[in-house]
């Protein structure tokens, strides 16, 4: 019994190390999940226990006594402290879909991973393995008894069985496994297909179907540029109330150019996943919607190029990442520029400095502008780890600081931008929007990102229009007005390009107009507009849940932890969304709010779900 005791005491400290990081989840496991979690750690236990024993019976051949130990233990390491690290910055543990994006997007984990980790992460991991080689060298010799071969065998089947039991039953019960057999599972899952259990077949962009067009429209005489922000938050601009003055030339903007200038004091973002995000920004259909019609819906400047436009396309990132070549395969334009075509060296993950692209930005106007053009320009300066030049680096004290230096440096490229418009003397007749593909969490919620949170920090983002006067009529201009108070959305430009115009006077252009389902920024918006916010439909397979935000609430259902989780705030008084309400929702008031989406058969499966009073 003392030697049976001593063998398991390791295991056991393990366990207890995963039950003191659970321990606010257990209290919402429902029988069969708790059932489910001491399930997983028997089999955690067993295993380390099968480990150690093998490793005794082949205590006599160093060779391979030492082969087994570097096999095995960075793994071990690696699934534990990883899964609790995870655990700390994400507020799940890696799941499913986790793994996916590994699988499917390597380069790009990789590149988060390089930027994550630094000399003393990697000291300290080399650190921890080597105690942990030595001490369980140690325990070995002294702690573990031999057993026979055949023993050995019948117990390692058992466990094998039993482990194999668990991973039939893991897609049910993600999340609720021990962090290692939970580790395990995920990679065998992904290793073999028979058993992937998504709820959600995403495969990522595809070629679209550009809509041929029959029309020649007579020219414009104003020229148009769509700014795309990458993961830049609402609340990290002083613009938008920031203590850090963040943004000292877009409130400069504002105080110039009071009727020109116009930032919206709602907007959210219909995805946290650049993958739908920008898709929708680019073409006014929301991640919701069948991406038959997404496929077929003009991009922005295809409406442009029936008014003869130069038309250009700028990204600082590299078109590769989730498959956007694909997606922008068929597409003409004048100038095309990104980070495959661009000669320069990776920055930022996978893109290229902002200020090359605000370079070319600059050469493309002053090249282009005795003719209308028409642009859409992707930066990425405030994508994780927000490197910027140390002279623009003004906070030091906190990640957050690190985050508004980002922003500030993108302040100030902006600066670089519209000062280029002044200079070539167009900034009377060119009309700017400003916008992101979405958010960034910065541990609010315990979580730092984006793609795993729909929170109001993940899908809150900046929408901001400059419109020279002259522009636009009476009409137009007091509806703007009155929408900056409204909710707003990115995918909101769309329509409003649309409107200007003037294409609803196209009869051959109606359909693509009744397929959107966001609203025109110069047209009145309803008080009780809804904005739905979605990571996992028939493209991506980022299990984050469901959002759907209206003016005065916001509600989440999360699928990225079990048990899933329901939560409703109200935006007005607990904007950090510190307050949930879920537990006073009636049955009605639920079902009034899931009927926002009943009319999307891509979001069925998760009101389904969500149905159920959790």
């Amino acid at each position: 019994m003392k030697t049976f005791l001593k063998l398991i005491s390791i295991p056991l400290f393990l366990a207890l190390l995963d039950l003191y990081f659970r321990s606010e989840l257990l209290e919402r496991y429902n029988d069969k999940q708790f059932n489910f979690y001491l399930s997983s750690v028997v089999i955690s236990i067993g295993y380390f226990v099968l480990i150690l024993l093998l490793l005794k019976a082949v205590e006599h051949k160093k060779w391979l006594f030492y082969s087994l130990m570097f096999l095995i233990f960075p793994w071990f390491v690696f699934s534990f402290f990883g899964s609790f690290t995870f655990y700390s910055l994400n507020g799940i543990f890696p799941n499913y879909y986790t793994f996916l994006y590994f699988k499917t997007e390597p380069k790009s984990a990789l590149m988060i991973l390089r930027d994550a980790t630094g000399w003393k992460e990697v000291l300290s991991i080399l650190l921890l393995f080597t105690a942990l080689f030595i001490f369980i060298k140690w325990f070995t010799k002294r702690h573990v008894p031999k057993i026979h071969w055949s023993y050995l065998l019948f117990y390692g089947v058992i466990q094998l069985s039993a482990f194999e039991t668990l991973i039939y039953f893991h897609g049910k019960f993600d999340q609720c496994a021990m962090v290692d057999t939970n580790f395990a599972a995920c990679v065998q899952r992904h290793a073999f297909t028979w058993d992937d259990h998504s709820e959600f077949k995403g495969r990522g962009l595809q070629k679209r179907t550009p809509p041929k067009i029959d029309l020649k429209l007579a020219k414009k005489d104003f020229n148009v540029v769509v700014l795309v922000f990458e993961s830049y938050r609402k609340r990290s601009a002083s613009l938008y109330g920031n203590k850090h003055e963040t943004t000292p030339y877009f409130k400069k903007l504002a105080q110039n150019y009071p009727e020109e200038f116009f930032y919206f004091r709602q907007p959210v973002s219909v995805s946290s996943t650049t993958m739908l995000a920008v898709p929708a920004i680019l073409t006014g259909i929301g991640p919701y919607q069948d991406t038959s019609i997404l496929y077929r819906q003009p991009l922005l400047w295809e409406y442009a190029q029936l008014f003869d436009y130069r038309t250009f396309f700028l990204s600082s990132h590299t078109l590769k990442w989730y498959r956007f070549d694909q997606f922008y395969q068929k597409e003409k334009l004048d100038l095309w520029w990104n980070k495959d075509n661009s000669g320069l060296p990776y920055f930022n993950d996978l893109g290229v400095k902002d200020e090359h692209t605000v370079r070319k930005l600059n050469q493309t106007i002053k090249q282009f502008k005795n003719e209308p053009f028409f642009g859409v320009v992707q930066f990425n300066t405030t994508h994780y780890p927000y490197e910027i030049p140390e002279k623009y680096t003004i906070w030091k004290e906190t990640f957050n600081d690190s985050y508004d230096n980002a922003v500030r440096y993108q302040d100030e490229l902006i600066k670089l931008f519209f000062e280029n418009l002044k200079a070539q003397g167009l900034m009377d007749n060119t009309i700017v929007f400003i916008s992101s593909d979405h958010g960034e969490s910065l541990m609010e919620h315990r979580t730092i990102g984006h793609v795993e949170s729909n929170y109001t920090e993940a899908i809150s983002v900046p929408l901001i229009a400059y419109i020279p006067k002259g522009i636009l009529n009476k009409t137009e201009t007091q509806n703007l007005k009155k929408n900056l108070n409204q909710l707003t959305s990115n995918i909101d430009i769309a329509p409003t390009l649309f409107d200007l115009f003037e294409l609803e006077k196209e009869e051959k252009l109606n359909h693509f107009f009744q397929n959107y389902s966001g609203f025109s920024l110069l047209k009145p918006i309803p008080n009780n507009r809804t904005v739905i916010s979605l990571n996992n439909n028939q493209v991506a397979n980022f299990n984050t849940g469901l959002s759907i935000a209206q003016k005065e609430w916001h509600y989440l259902f999360r699928t990225n932890i079990v048990p899933n989780k329901e939560e409703f705030y109200y935006w007005k008084n607990d904007i950090g969304e510190l307050k949930n309400k879920s537990k006073f929702l009636t049955k009605k008031q639920r079902t009034q709010i899931l009927k926002h989406i009943e009319k999307y058969p891509v979001c069925d499966k998760l009101k389904d779900k969500a149905g159920k009073n959790y």
